[in-house]
């Protein structure tokens, strides 16, 4: 099993990825000339998702940073 920092550390090491692939697809999803459909859906419900695991959306929901916090008490 690993330490309790060595999960913060993966844990904070997976933000950054999810931080980067949300990157990629807000990318790959942006029109060049104005907001296509496939942008508006993934604007309303697919960054959702992204959103609620960096800690970016709704602040009742619980986040990455949030399972850090409950790792930190453990310590």
């Amino acid at each position: 099993m690993n330490s309790n920092e060595e999960r913060i550390q993966m844990i904070r090491e997976a933000m950054e990825l999810v931080r980067e692939a949300q990157g990629l697809v807000d990318d790959a999803v942006s029109g060049d000339c104005g907001t296509t459909r496939l942008e508006a859906n993934y604007e309303a419900y697919g960054r959702y998702g992204f959103n609620q695991l960096l800690g970016n959306g709704n602040p009742y929901d619980s986040s990455l940073d949030s399972l850090i916090e409950e790792i930190e008490k453990e310590l």
